[in-house]
């Protein structure tokens, strides 16, 4: 009987993922900055100035996080990532001024860090509990998939409450966070509470030169040169659209689209797992990201590239569960370190988000089109470099 209820409370693990992951999205995102401008005393470049802040804090905690959520427990530290999102919006609602933005930008950083590998982490110590393991591709990307179309939603209505005051969405995102709080300390731990005994404790630099070993860091390094380019790419993406005419007013569409497609990417990505092998996977990508690059650069109907780059981010976003559920499998060399080891990998992806826009920012200065190609060429180059170190063995499965 308790092995039922056990059982049946580990299952509710799997949609309270949902509320967790979906109450953690900041839809106010696209109008934060909007509403910073509106309080006294602030300017554009304090608007600069509290991101860059958050960026750096993020880059410094992401691979301490995740092995601080392996050493404390993954629960624990889910817990806390969303107190401090309570934090960060609350910081935005009640302390209106730059002070109040750059510790709400700090909270939102350190909770992103948290957050990042470790929910990843629980879930697949659920499943593997449940004796459900092999399914962490499916259900992760069904989940994610219906918050991305639960996102749309919300990232369309929420600037509408902005006619009554432009405060009221940051009102319902507190209450979101509220309830994503709730949701979590309802969760059940899947892990037995046993104690690592001191000398199987590890440090970060030995989980590093393990991982190693595995061969992870060339994957890593593939992997994490994608989502940065594309994601560095995005401060220059809606700009360029706008001088080809593109209206401004259609941005939103091209944001809310773009999770329409992640939805069904991520609902049917097990599908690529079930019939392609992780090289094939990573071949394709080889040409597929860098082309996307070299095709921006080569249109110049804003309606074609618009379309072009909804496909491209849902696809990104949307198989990105095979890329954990890969890692999980092939590069965790101690169990007790899963959420470090996907640190590392999105450390790396942090440092390529922070390179980019710096070096390529001259080139799109003097031209957009230039620098699309330029980031397609050093992308293509990169891959190419880091696919030829992968151990193809690995990637057979």
């Amino acid at each position: 009987m308790e092995n039922k209820i056990l059982v049946r409370n580990l299952e509710n693990n799997i949609w309270k993922m949902f509320v967790y992951i979906f109450t953690g999205r900041r839809a106010y995102i696209s109008i934060l900055s909007i509403y910073f401008l509106t309080l006294p005393n602030t300017t554009a470049n304090m608007l600069g100035l509290f991101s860059g802040i958050g960026n750096l804090v993020a880059f410094l905690f992401e691979i301490p996080s995740g092995y601080f959520a392996d050493r404390f427990g993954h629960k624990k530290t889910l817990v806390l990532s969303k107190v401090l999102m309570l934090f960060s919006t609350s910081s935005f609602i009640f302390v209106q001024n730059f002070y109040g933005f750059a510790l709400g930008s700090i909270c939102m950083s350190v909770s992103f860090a948290f957050t990042s590998g470790t929910n990843s982490a629980f879930m697949q110590e659920t499943l593997e509990k449940l004796n459900r393991g092999k399914e962490y591709s499916k259900l992760m990307g069904r989940i994610r998939g219906n918050v991305s179309l639960a996102s749309v939603i919300l990232i369309i209505l929420l600037p509408f409450l902005t006619k009554i005051d432009i405060i009221w969405p940051f009102y319902v995102s507190l209450f979101l966070d509220i309830l994503g709080l709730i949701v979590v300390f309802s969760f059940v731990d899947p892990k037995n509470k046993i104690k690592i005994s001191k000398d199987k404790i590890k440090s970060i630099t030995r989980i590093f030169k393990d991982t190693r070993k595995l061969n992870f860091l060339p994957f890593a390094v593939f992997v994490s040169a994608i989502s940065g380019f594309v994601i560095a790419e995005s401060v220059f993406r809606y700009v360029y659209l706008e001088t080809l005419g593109y209206p401004i007013a259609w941005v939103g569409f091209v944001f809310g689209l773009s999770r329409l497609v992640w939805f069904f990417v991520g609902r049917y990505a097990y599908l690529i797992e079930e019939y392609f092998t992780m090289r094939q996977l990573l071949i394709f990508e080889l040409f597929f990201f860098p082309f996307y690059f070299f095709i921006v650069a080569y249109f110049d109907n804003p309606y074609l590239i618009a379309s072009i780059i909804i496909i491209v981010i849902g696809y990104m976003w949307g198989r990105a569960q095979l890329i954990e559920s890969h890692i999980l499998n092939n590069h965790i060399s101690d169990k007790n370190y899963k959420a470090t080891t996907i640190s590392i990998k999105n450390q790396i992806e942090l440092l390529f988000q922070f390179i980019v826009p710096f070096t390529i920012g001259f080139i799109m200065n003097y031209s957009y089109e230039l620098g699309y190609i330029v980031l397609g060429i050093f992308l293509f180059v990169i891959l190419t470099v880091s696919f030829f170190f992968i151990n193809k063995k690995e990637l057979a499965s």
